[in-house]
């Protein structure tokens, strides 16, 4: 989990939404708007450049998620493997 912070910025609870924008541009067609969702803020929008960094940000924060998510069920197989082995009258080692 350290490794995964140490890359750098982690968004958790966070998604990019793209739209495209009502209306007529002079240039025509007009570009993509993003705006950045993370849970109990205000959205926001994203400039283009900033897109990349920021997805690349969300997804440290699922990997994050996941590891936490596995460390908690490593620890409750294990809890439960300690409560057997005390069961069992067993010792073991620090």
């Amino acid at each position: 989990m350290t490794a995964v912070r140490a890359e750098g910025e982690i968004l958790i609870d966070a998604r990019i939404d793209s739209s495209k924008p009502g209306g007529t541009t002079a240039r025509g067609q007009p570009s993509l708007q993003y705006r950045l969702r993370i849970k109990g803020q205000k959205a926001r929008y994203l400039k283009a450049v900033e897109v990349a960094k920021t997805r690349t940000a969300i997804a440290r924060g699922k990997r994050l998620k996941q590891l936490e998510r596995e460390q908690q069920r490593v620890q409750a197989q294990l809890d439960q493997l300690i409560v057997k082995v005390a069961a069992l009258g067993l010792e073991l080692p620090e």
